[in-house]
């Protein structure tokens, strides 16, 4: 199938590389379906979380372990039912990020992951139990 994205024009996806997250995302409930698109290359960050029904609704996203390399969370159980991951599973974490004019001033959101189960193609957004910051800055400034 075709979809009209924000970035990058028209782009033909398959069925099979659409997310689906049943509750939608924060603030935006109605969105059930995405695509991840990189222009580097499949599992490739930065990549854009691009919704497969409205071109205009896309969200930059990092992978929150190559930022914070021991990047755990403790979220409520209801999450994980919703992506019907089993016990034991980990789910993959992608973080959703702020980028400015001024790039390196570039944050993403550490407390409030969307986890995803690539098995069953399912995401839903969570809240972390730990405290991570909602704007926790990926460049180092200067002296830092």
């Amino acid at each position: 199938m075709t979809i009209k994205t924000r970035d990058f024009g028209e782009q033909s996806i398959t069925e099979d590389k659409i997310l689906n997250f049943p509750e939608g995302l924060y603030a935006f409930e109605e969105e059930h379906e995405f695509v991840m698109l990189s222009p580097l290359g499949e599992d490739v960050y930065p990549a854009w979380l691009q919704s497969v029904n409205n071109e205009n609704l896309c969200f930059i996203v990092f992978d929150p372990e190559k930022i914070v390399t021991d990047y755990s969370v403790t979220v409520d159980p209801e999450a994980l039912g919703i992506i019907k991951l089993d016990s034991g599973d980990k789910p993959h974490y992608l973080v959703l990020a702020v980028v400015p004019e001024e790039y390196k001033n570039t944050t993403v959101n550490l407390k409030s992951p969307i986890m995803i189960n690539a098995d069953k193609m399912l995401a839903v957004q969570a809240i972390a139990a730990e405290g991570y910051p909602i704007k926790f800055p990926i460049f180092k400034k200067e002296g830092e």
